[in-house]
């Protein structure tokens, strides 16, 4: 990205830089969900009263520089696509349906808006707005808060009371997971983005987020990401599905994250001079074994009658998300990293090691890109 130009002030440069990403967003998502409707102008303003306004009689969307200042780009355009549904309704019907009524809840459809962004409270306050949307009901708090105390007894040193504490854990989300879709109960899905400011995703990343697809009933999916203060784009992760479910993963991911590093040190203790692929090699072989350890988990539950039971239930959960996936981007970008070379001795170390790794409480480290599962 070039620098200001000439007789430009650094403030004139970021402004020009948000506003033209602001018009490729745009014209991104009218690409993808095929609308032809005229662009807006887009203007950036200081509101901190309103983050996003769609005025209909100069036909233009004015965003708040507080808004991309404050908030990551993701929110951002969120708020773009919701004044983009205000557009979208006025050159239809030739009103702008202030209320958020009708009308413009088919236009956030037909834009992908996420369901948080589709109320009047996401043009005054955002960040409270998918706080409200992302915040657990009374029986799935009472759900974690009861994963929480049998992850707390996996931090045993008895392994087995360790393994059976996160089994424990694992098919009570199982169950409750069944027993919401048996009784039809609406799914409020949600996503939270793992960003790590990096313009690749590890191949190791790609294994747990492998995992949490297979085993944590949600979907993560790749893209790249606008950084208003770096002016480029990053690779990040959305995690989606139930509002539980995704705490759930997201949990799991930053605990793994934060786990291999000190299983590593521990294993280079007294070894010596490690090849360059050795950290790697033992990332991916404590994955590999933990992705076997859940795997085994797995087919004990399907034993289960009451679960082999309800697969149809499953299935549907499946779709729903899946239909989630689909309107939630622009563009999808998927992909499991790249192929490398691999230290025989760090990896089998590894995957030993990664069969007897439990998930337990005590992740404290508040990271960028979401909240704590467990405090």
């Amino acid at each position: 990205m070039k620098g200001p130009g000439l007789n430009e002030t650094f403030e004139e440069y970021l402004e020009r830089c948000w506003t033209q990403q602001l018009v490729r967003e745009a014209h991104e998502a009218l690409s993808y969900y095929r609308i032809r409707i005229p662009m807006p102008v887009f203007l950036l303003n200081r509101d901190s009263q309103r983050y996003g306004v769609f005025d209909p009689q100069r036909y233009s969307i004015s965003i708040s520089r507080r808004l991309i200042e404050a908030q990551p780009w993701d929110l951002v355009i969120e708020v773009l696509k919701h004044e983009l549904a205000h557009a979208l309704v006025y050159q239809q019907y030739g009103h702008d349906d202030t209320a958020h009524g009708e009308y413009f809840e088919k236009a956030c459809q037909r834009l992908g808006v996420a369901p948080w962004a589709r109320h009047a409270t996401i043009e005054l306050d955002p960040a409270a707005a998918v706080a409200a949307h992302r915040e657990l009901a009374p029986e799935e708090e009472k759900l974690l808060r009861r994963v929480e105390k049998l992850l707390s007894l996996a931090a045993s040193g008895n392994e087995n009371e360790a393994s059976l504490a996160m089994q424990r854990a694992r098919e009570l989300c199982a169950r409750h997971h069944l027993e919401s879709l048996a009784a039809r109960k609406k799914q409020d899905y949600t996503y939270v983005v793992i960003h790590h400011r990096k313009k690749q995703i590890a191949t190791w990343q790609w294994s747990i987020f492998n995992i949490l697809n297979e085993y944590f009933f949600v979907s993560c999916i790749s893209r790249n990401l606008y950084d208003a203060k770096d002016l480029t784009h990053y690779r990040v992760v959305d995690i989606m599905g139930t509002r539980e479910n995704v705490q759930m993963a997201e949990y799991a991911y930053w605990f793994l994250y934060q786990q291999l590093p000190l299983l590593f040190e521990q294993f280079r203790k007294g070894k010596g001079a490690q090849p360059r692929n050795a950290r790697n090699s033992f990332y991916m072989g404590v994955l590999r074994g933990f992705a076997e350890k859940l795997k085994k988990q797995q087919q004990e539950l399907v034993l289960n009658t009451e679960v082999r039971r309800q697969t149809d239930l499953v299935l549907v959960a499946e779709a729903e998300l899946e239909n989630f996936v689909r309107v939630r981007f622009p563009s999808i970008i998927g992909g499991s990293g790249r192929s490398v070379s691999v230290s025989e001795e760090a990896y089998n170390s590894g995957k030993d090691r990664g069969r007897e790794l439990t998930l337990h409480r005590g992740l404290h480290q508040q990271h960028s890109g979401g909240v704590r599962l467990l405090r």
